[in-house]
């Protein structure tokens, strides 16, 4: 039987910076350049503007445009180059009051990053924050931006520029009002949480945890039951499901092998719950909780290796698609989508994200087109730990995501474990790549090289934080 290791406290002190740079607007200097037609003040409470428009400090900064009408470029700030260039993210806080908004439409402020080395950009990318035009008395909200997830982002810049855009369906939108600026690198942490060492001390319970012990060829315990079988014809993308696909090697590990068999592409889809197929008594969920949860898996994809399959750790909720994470959310810890092409591979890399609606509003690890190196050929482990207000995940006890932006962050405590194969085949008529964008043509036109292929499982261990 596999012993669980006991969990160890390492006592680290002084936190780590993670602010690249940070600006409240408590000094009479702000930097920021008005557009035409705009103007830029540094304001206090005291005078008359709303006091939710302060969020960090005595002050903050107001800018009115005066256009009228659907963009207005507000504001441009050119000496961070250096701040843009060593962090991944963007966050500030705004307050929008009522009247600065159309009375029907739409409203939004757009954030635009753009650099270059010559005249002219080489990049220009931009995030948008949605304005609720219902609000009453005006409303504050919190811009969190990972830019540098964003594939065109390069650092190999000489000049690099901020901007602040309002853009509505009609009139000015203005005045609206900035604080607590910051850029920062979200790969870094407090230095409790630099590594999952962080877990070891008596602050920590196991909750559940399964290390897949029996005999060889046994089914998994019950508690990882089918998926995805609201289907008629059994079939799931590509696939037919196939949960005698996994099984236990006797050893101490999960098998979960997918393979081309009698004119089916066979693949096992395991869950801990699904909505709608079983009952809560028959499910097994988690959430933050009040003091935090950390999840860790082992795993090996060492012989994982045909296209247009892909194996993945992951978390999914009852209602993970409303585009409100407190309401739920498809949590993505490990995705590895195996491709080799002729001009690069995806071998040594996996992905990470989080959904909070299908097909749309999702969140990314900074680095570029949010895949993670790693050493596909050994046994790796996976952790997230997760909170109301962070979460961290963790490749072999260091960090490769910071996420700290709470739109994206669930509360819900509907989250089922998921252990998973998929199978999406290329397009034809699309160069053969599939939903990933990778000419992965069909699979079982792998050669006999990579199937059947097998990702194994050594262990899934949830911790529950204790109250202090």
């Amino acid at each position: 039987m596999k012993k669980i290791l006991p969990i160890i406290f390492t006592s680290l002190s002084l936190p780590l910076s993670i602010h690249a740079w940070q600006d409240s607007f408590e000094g009479p200097d702000h930097n920021w350049e008005a557009s035409p037609n705009t103007t830029l003040a540094v304001v206090r409470q005291e005078v008359g503007i709303p006091a939710e428009a302060v969020s960090d400090g005595q002050q903050c900064l107001m800018l009115s445009g005066s256009k009228g009408h659907a963009w207005n470029q507000l504001a441009i700030r050119k000496d961070l180059l250096s701040k843009i260039k060593s962090s991944t993210s963007l966050s500030f806080d705004v307050y929008v009051p009522e009247e600065s908004l159309p009375a029907t439409g739409w409203a939004k402020i757009q954030v635009r990053i753009y650099g270059g080395q010559g005249n002219s950009a080489d990049f220009d990318i931009t995030s948008e924050l949605e304005l609720d035009l219902n609000a009453e008395g005006g409303k504050s909200y919190h811009f969190s931006w990972d830019y540098a997830a964003d594939p065109a982002f390069d650092q190999d810049i000489y000049w690099g520029h901020i901007g602040i855009v309002s853009i509505a369906s009609g009139g000015s939108m203005a005045p609206i009002y900035i604080d607590n600026m910051q850029l920062f690198n979200a790969n870094e942490l407090d230095a409790e949480l630099q590594t999952d060492a962080f877990l070891l001390s008596d602050k920590w319970e196991l909750i559940w945890n399964d290390e897949f012990e029996g005999k060889k060829g046994d089914a998994p315990a019950e508690h990882w039951r089918p998926g995805a079988i609201w289907r008629a014809d059994g079939t799931w993308r590509d696939s037919t499901l196939a949960p005698e696909e996994a099984y236990l090697d006797g050893r101490g590990n999960l098998t979960m092998r997918t393979r081309y068999e009698n004119g089916k592409r066979l693949a096992p889809y395991l869950v801990t719950s699904e909505k709608d197929t079983y009952s809560k008594d028959d499910s097994i969920t988690f959430g933050p909780g009040e003091e935090g949860i950390y999840i860790e898996w082992r795993a090996n994809v060492s012989q994982f290796k045909a296209h247009a399959a892909w194996f993945a750790l992951w978390l999914f909720s009852d209602n993970p698609y409303t585009g409100d994470a407190a309401l739920g959310s498809e949590i993505d810890v490990m995705e590895y989508v195996p491709f080799k092409g002729p001009n690069y591979s995806l071998m040594n890399k996996f992905n990470a994200a989080i959904h909070i609606r299908d097909g749309g509003k999702s969140v990314q690890p900074p680095q570029p087109h949010g895949l993670v190196s790693f050493d596909e050929k050994v046994w790796n482990t996976w952790g997230l730990y997760w909170t109301k207000d962070i979460q961290v995940y963790y490749l072999n006890g260091e960090p490769y995501w910071v996420n700290r932006n709470k739109d994206y962050i669930s509360t819900d405590d509907t989250h089922g474990i998921r252990l998973t194969i998929e199978i999406a085949n290329g397009d034809p008529a699309n160069g053969n790549k599939n939903h990933w964008g990778h000419a992965v043509g069909r699979f079982e036109d792998n050669p006999e090289s990579r199937l059947p292929s097998f990702a194994y499982v050594d262990y899934v261990r949830v911790y529950r934080k204790l109250a202090e």
